[in-house]
């Protein structure tokens, strides 16, 4: 016991110089993302891939998204307009096919894992044995199997983008780049409009700013509000979220979610595509209340007079309130906000690390993260291996539904398009068990016995 406490920073780095890790605590940031880049090895296992779910809507189906002279057609009337620009591009310059789209997410992921590490090491990393904390903590962001619906999906582009400038934003403002940190804070926004939720975040690391800079961050912000607001998409996604639904129990769900959603970094051999877990219908079931603990625990955080601790907790509750509180969703759970609160929850653990107690609990953060970083590269691999296959990724999500039979409806269309008609109508009694009565279902499984039906009748 003694010994560990004796490892001051001298012997820290007496001890990693030989494998060289202290020469990566400051380096050069393009060798930084070189570095990080080298680490995404994983996900490029991915290519070759397909489309996939919602990549369908956007980009493919967005009018928007088909080339820049679309887009500026649009342009009054699109939603996430910054990303909307990114799509554009691609399609007009022709780099609109998965495999490329999906290779330039990835270099935007490693490029947010450098914004990670230079924050998270400027807040927190004070000796040499943080700055190991650190690089292991950002090996686990880049690495994380739950990162794929937010690095591969290309639909999940918008959340990747405002992570980007929102850590870029952050970043600026801790080097007292107001009014650059401001418009990056304004672009995330118009990448995905749920950043505005981010905005107590600014606010706290705008109060050493002039008076004049934080007065021109709220009428910035409420100005891009007004825009958001004027849009008419935005106006038929709110009727759309509301009408029909029953805003309490879909509030249940989506509180219920957040418990389960954070265990997934735990138990990634549960990630999905499209989720269905059993989740609370009332007030007092045990997840729900979990997941009131949980809001309420962060919110009780952002009382700490440490400004990581803040900072983590604020990105925390942006990250989860949008879509884990009270506005309906079709899925109480997603993995792309989970994948974007990561950074928070990662941050508190470099600062937990930083001031844990003397003796063995001292080291207990780096030894489990030592112990993860075998890991997540595996997994990180399987997960990127199944978005190579429209089929494969689908039967995975319905080996792990329990309530949604979606999963089973996707893998059932694409056996009939394939001709294996048996195949299809085994999954989708399979369908039956969890909702029999499903229109969509009903459906389908009238069209195969009518396939079933022409075949037979045409032998």
């Amino acid at each position: 016991m003694r010994f560990l406490d004796s490892l001051d920073t001298l012997q820290w780095q007496t001890i990693l110089t030989p494998f060289r890790v202290v020469h990566l605590i400051d380096p050069h940031p393009v060798r930084l993302w070189l570095l990080f880049l080298l680490l995404c090895l994983p996900w490029f296992f991915s290519i070759p891939g397909v489309y996939l779910f919602d990549d369908y809507i956007t980009p493919l189906g967005d009018p928007a998204s088909q080339g820049l002279g679309d887009f500026f057609r649009q342009l009054g009337t699109t939603i996430r307009p910054l990303t909307k620009l990114t799509y554009s591009l691609e399609a007009t310059l022709g780099l609109d096919t998965a495999n490329i789209r999906r290779g330039l997410q990835i270099l935007v992921h490693a490029g947010n894992a450098v914004l990670f590490y230079c924050i998270v090491r400027k807040v927190c990393a004070d000796s040499v044995r943080n700055d190991l904390v650190v690089l292991l903590v950002v090996a686990v962001y880049l690495l994380h199997p739950i990162q794929a619906e937010k690095v591969l999906a290309i639909a999940g582009r918008p959340t990747l983008l405002m992570e980007g400038l929102l850590l870029a934003a952050v970043l600026a403002a801790l080097n007292r780049r107001f009014i650059g940190s401001l418009l990056l804070f304004i672009g995330s926004i118009l990448a995905r409009e749920t950043a505005v939720c981010f905005l107590p975040l600014f606010i706290a690391l705008f109060v050493p700013a002039k008076k004049h800079e934080r007065w021109l961050l709220v009428a910035l912000v409420l100005l891009a509000l007004c825009l958001l607001l004027a849009t008419p998409r935005y106006r038929d996604l709110a009727a759309f979220s509301f009408t029909g639904r029953d805003v309490s129990l879909s509030s249940i769900r989506q509180v219920s979610a957040i418990p389960v959603g954070l265990s997934l970094y735990f138990t990634p051999w549960r990630l999905s595509i499209d989720h269905g877990e059993q989740l609370a219908t009332h007030l007092f079931d045990p997840l729900f209340l979990a997941g009131l603990a949980i809001i309420i625990l962060l919110a009780l955080l952002l009382a700490v007079p440490k400004v990581p601790v803040q900072g983590a907790a604020c990105w925390i509750l942006g990250s989860l309130l949008p879509t884990q509180s009270c506005i309906p969703k079709i899925d109480a759970l997603t993995e792309r906000p989970f994948a974007l609160a990561l950074a928070g929850v990662l941050a508190l653990v470099v600062f937990v690390c930083r001031r844990s107690p003397t003796g063995m609990l001292r080291y207990l953060p780096v030894v489990l993260l030592l112990a993860a970083l075998p890991v997540v590269p595996v997994a990180a691999r399987q997960r990127a291996l199944l978005y190579r296959d429209e089929l494969a990724i689908w039967r995975d999500a319905m080996e792990k539904s329990a309530t949604n039979i979606r999963p089973h409806l996707n893998s059932a269309t694409l056996l009939i398009g394939k001709g294996r008609m048996e195949e299809a109508q085994a999954v989708m009694l399979q369908a039956a068990g969890i909702n029999p009565f499903d229109a969509d279902l009903l459906a389908k499984l009238r069209m195969v016995h009518y396939k079933k039906l022409l075949k037979e009748n045409a032998q």
